[in-house]
């Protein structure tokens, strides 16, 4: 079910309860390859996303001291300021965002436990785009499900 549309749930809950349900999710993307920011931010707007996407690690900090969001998909090997400084930026500012972290790489066994649990989860590149949807639901609508397995 697209993030967009609102279902009722078993329990019987009224048209007024439906009101206070979030419809839609706020996703930045951080990536410096144009092909890849292109695939992420097509397949987000699908699922209902707003998406907006930078291409380097000081951008996304400065957008993260300013705005919220409800999912980061971030690569780790980014121009200048890499994707593991903006990590060190959020678990120093904001560290329950963490959670709501999507690593992008092509090196996923080249990451450590330590560095693995602070996440949501791991997208391989190159990555299906099913995988893509699956995980960016999962990292917004519970946050204490989302494992690092991945």
């Amino acid at each position: 079910m697209p993030l967009t549309e609102i279902a009722i749930d078993d329990s019987g809950a009224s048209a007024e309860g439906l009101s206070e349900r979030r419809t839609s999710y706020r996703a930045l993307v951080v990536e410096d390859d144009d092909a890849i920011v292109l695939l992420v931010r097509r397949v987000l707007e699908r699922e209902g996303f707003g998406v907006e996407c930078v291409r380097t690690g000081a951008a996304a900090i400065q957008l993260l001291k300013v705005v919220a969001y409800d999912l980061l998909i971030l690569d780790l090997i980014l121009p200048m300021v890499s994707g593991e400084e903006v990590m060190t930026f959020l678990e120093a500012t904001q560290p329950s965002s963490l959670r709501r972290v999507i690593v992008m790489t092509a090196s996923p066994r080249q990451l450590s436990c330590e560095f693995l649990q602070r996440i949501c989860k791991i997208l391989a590149k190159p990555f299906d785009i099913d995988e893509l949807v699956l995980m960016a639901r999962q990292c917004v609508n519970d946050t204490d499900s989302c494992a690092t397995d991945s």
